[in-house]
């Protein structure tokens, strides 16, 4: 593939942003129409810089993946549907069925406006250009003569290039957002089919509504507010506004995980655009419906990408290993907790945008050849059933694209602000430039958090200036936080909203340190049940390395304290008492390949196995997989949901299943692969929701490369209802 190369990439790690956080025009602009509805302001991504760590780390290597991608290979589809010259190379994989592309222009607008270096913003707005020139007359602008889920579509150029205004100030975005929104008034299908998730009438229409009142907020135009009107999702949301989101269900079984997460940040949205004022009210009680009912210990949600009645995600443990989505969810995590803190000035809920930050996009893999890391995996039978940190098999899935909005958010979730000071939500390395009472100041955070429990703050300011300092009390503290200013003690009293406030008359060179007391506890999934559970340590979810046999069997849950012993020079880092080959530290320091437990469970079920199948004769029972060698060989299971992941493994003798589902052929499964025993899995789905019987032929047929027809299966997993 052609890369695209910019010089300054090199320099990301050092950059400082010198100016102060003021709001922008743009900004200002949004601000004046949602007057009132904000208690604390978020900085926009103004005036803040990330300090050394794995924060830095992680935004400097994603940026600068994004920012080597072709340009003329991520217009080449545009282009060669408009019948223009489309140099470069195909991206393949997911991205015109997923179409990360008004993603791409989202995630680069925001690093621009995190770090005001000029190479995101020219990439952005080459790619805006070359996109424009590909809309047609009517104001068709989309990869595909004959696309599938076209609101899906459109709600991500809208939200590209909405920031594309507001973060870059680039006008011709506006201009452009009219003439696709035009098409999209005549031609997006007003159906608005419950919970659909898929086709013209689906395609998640019910996640429009937020960047629609985004454009009116940024432009006053009534155009955009009667379009987001359209798609609001009230049928969902009013399950929420008597607080009784448990009621979902009594209308649909399952709902994709994400999209319905994302359609809260619409009440967000059009809280702040002036909307119904009980959207406000609806925000917190889906927030704590979620909390209660839909969140791993992690912070994730959506086993198989769905929202479930809570005794099916809770037997989901077992049945998938595919728990968490994970970019998209933390991407919609901490959208919607960015509007809750500014609306109620509440601190608590900085609790899941760190968990989200910890044990989510902050503990995924970096992403190869347009594969990101898609999914954490929480299944309780952990490394017998080959459960270790890998990447999406698929290139450029709709996970590619929030990868990249979600990143450059580490620098919008850290810091708030008011007239009366500044609000620290997040325990990260950073800088944050600001102006106090008309003084320029320079508030520092150092710290190595989760691995040291001490934070130190240090103030630059040209002249004293008295204002508060406002520190998140999360909820996960072992102990009072303790805080000493200039190295005396001060008593740290905790708020109704859950910040503990210092304020004096800050000078030059003051320092404050905060000490967050952490302890080793046990997350149960069920409350009234010992067992699924994970271990944790303050907000950080630990997974116990790949051993023999099922670690739960072997740790004593009750007495932790002893039952693991720190290993020295390794923060957050256990073993064993009992068994010092067991290892525990936390799920982000798992490397890519490394097998682990994240729920422990001393007798997991197994009815995801293999041997939940029915067979013919031929087959040889290896104890965690199950081989035939000679063709004809079958086998039937009966499954419940959309569609089947069948895990497997690859080998240089590997042969060709048939697979049908309900006396149907849906396609062939080959095993074959170069590299023996490669852990891989292929998935067979859209079946209408509900019970089906899958079975599959060992055939004679083989890759030409394969030496024989060998076939094998691992694990059965089902696939609920979701969206592309």
């Amino acid at each position: 593939m052609q890369r695209w190369h910019c010089p300054q990439a090199a320099r990301l790690l050092t950059v400082t942003l010198c100016g102060w956080v003021t709001l922008s025009a743009l900004s200002v602009r949004a601000e004046a129409v949602g007057k009132g509805r904000r208690q604390i302001e978020p900085l926009n991504y103004q005036g803040v810089n990330l300090e050394a760590g794995r924060f830095q780390r992680q935004f400097a290597d994603v940026s600068r993946y994004y920012l080597d991608l072709s340009n003329d290979s991520l217009l080449k589809p545009y282009r060669q549907r408009a019948g223009r010259a489309a140099p470069g190379d195909d991206m393949g994989g997911c991205y015109v069925g997923h179409n990360p592309f008004g993603q791409f222009l989202s995630g680069l607008a925001r690093m621009y406006a995190a770090t005001g270096e000029a190479a995101y913003k020219d990439k952005a707005v080459a790619l805006l250009e070359g996109w424009a020139e590909c809309i047609e007359p009517d104001g068709f602008f989309l990869a595909e003569k004959k696309p599938q889920l076209i609101p899906y579509y459109y709600e991500k150029m809208v939200c590209g290039l909405v920031d594309l205004y507001e973060y870059c100030g680039e006008k011709r975005a506006l201009e452009h957002l009219e003439r696709i929104t035009g098409w999209a008034e005549k031609n997006v299908s007003r159906v608005r089919r419950y919970a659909g998730s898929g086709g013209n009438d689906g395609g998640e229409w019910y996640t429009l509504s937020e960047n629609l009142y985004r454009a009116y907020l940024l432009t006053q135009n009534d155009r955009y507010l009667a379009f987001a009107k359209v798609w609001e999702y009230s049928a969902f949301w009013n399950f929420f506004a008597q607080n009784q989101g448990t009621n979902i269900f009594t209308r649909g079984p399952a709902y994709h995980a994400y999209s319905h997460v994302n359609s809260f940040c619409g009440l967000g949205a059009g809280y702040l655009a002036g909307e119904n004022p009980a959207y406000l009210k609806t925000l917190i009680n889906a927030y704590d419906y979620l909390q209660e009912h839909q969140c791993w210990a992690s912070g994730g949600f959506g086993p198989n990408e769905a929202l479930l009645p809570r005794e099916r995600f809770v037997a989901m443990l077992n049945e998938t290993s595919n728990h968490f989505e994970t970019q998209c969810g933390s991407w919609a995590g901490f959208k919607l907790t960015k509007y809750l803190i500014s609306f109620t000035g509440d601190a608590r809920f900085g609790d899941w945008t760190e968990k989200l930050l910890l044990n989510g996009i902050g503990a995924s893999l970096p992403i190869s050849d347009g594969k990101p890391f898609y999914y954490s995996e929480h299944n309780t039978a952990g490394s017998e059933k080959q459960l270790s940190k890998g990447n999406n098999s698929a290139r450029w899935p709709c996970c590619s694209g929030t990868r990249s909005q979600a990143t450059a958010d580490l620098h919008d979730i850290i810091y708030y602000r008011d007239a009366d000071g500044l609000y620290i939500t997040q325990f990260i390395p950073s800088t944050v430039r600001m102006k106090v009472a008309g003084t320029d100041m320079k508030v520092t955070q150092a710290t190595t958090f989760p691995e040291s429990d001490t934070v130190l703050v240090s103030v630059t300011t040209k002249s004293a200036t008295e204002f508060s300092l406002r520190i998140r009390n999360p909820g996960w503290l072992a102990a009072p936080m303790q805080a000493w200013v200039n190295d005396q003690a001060i008593q740290s009293e905790v708020d109704g909203k859950h910040w503990v406030v210092i304020r004096r008359k800050w000078s030059d060179g003051d320092t404050l340190k905060i000490r967050l007391p952490m302890k080793l506890w046990v997350s149960s999934v069920n409350k009234e049940k010992a067992y699924p559970a994970a271990i944790m340590v303050g907000p950080v979810a630990l997974g116990v390395g790949a051993v023999n046999s099922n670690p739960a069997k072997k740790i004593d849950l009750p007495n932790l304290d002893t039952a693991l012993v720190p290993v020295t020079g390794e923060p957050l880092t256990w073993r064993l008492a009992a068994d010092p080959s067991v290892v525990v530290k936390p799920f982000y320091a798992f490397k890519e390949g490394e097998k682990y437990y994240l729920y422990l469970d001393p007798s997991p079920p197994i009815g995801a196995s293999y041997k939940a199948a029915r067979y013919s004769g031929g087959w040889k029972d290896f104890g965690k997989w199950i081989t035939a060698r000679a063709p004809g060989a079958w086998l039937e299971y009966r499954f419940e949901g959309q569609g089947i992941r069948i895990h497997h493994f690859k080998y240089d003798d590997g042969g060709r299943f048939q697979v049908s589902v309900d006396g149907k052929a849906v396609g062939t499964l080959d095993v074959y692969g170069p590299k023996r025993g490669a852990a891989a899995f292929a998935d067979f789905s859209g079946f209408r929701h509900g019970k089906h019987t899958l079975k599959m032929v060992l055939l004679s047929e083989r890759s030409p490369e394969s030496k024989g027809v060998f076939g094998n299966v691992a694990v059965f997993e089902t696939i609920s209802p979701r969206a592309q």
